[in-house]
């Protein structure tokens, strides 16, 4: 089993809003993957929805998911996306593995 914590954080913007999230969420991107801890921090947009942006995330352990939280790249995006953003729904993962066969 894996024991990478992946985070899938999705972000839908306000209408007409799509493009100004856009540009404040990568802003983001290149600080995060510089964190220690940090394994890959990935930004996605919905194809079929534009202003529904996804980020695929690998943390090696909590703290780094919890010193993420406390960076000036983190905070400022927060900020910045307060009055962008419409939704947003955060799930943190384990993966789920199937036990070893028996023999």
């Amino acid at each position: 089993m894996s024991n990478i914590i992946k985070i899938v954080a999705t972000l839908r913007a306000k209408p007409g809003k799509g493009q100004h999230l856009k540009q404040v969420l990568l802003a983001c991107v290149e600080g995060s993957r510089a964190e220690p801890g940090c394994l890959f921090y990935d930004l996605h947009v919905d194809r079929s929805d534009a202003e529904r942006f996804v980020f695929i995330e690998g943390w090696k352990d909590m703290a780094a998911i919890e010193h993420h939280k406390t960076t000036a790249h983190y905070l400022t995006m927060g900020k910045a996306a307060a009055d962008l953003v419409d939704t947003r729904e955060v799930l943190q993962l384990d993966e789920v593995s199937e036990p070893a066969a028996r023999r």
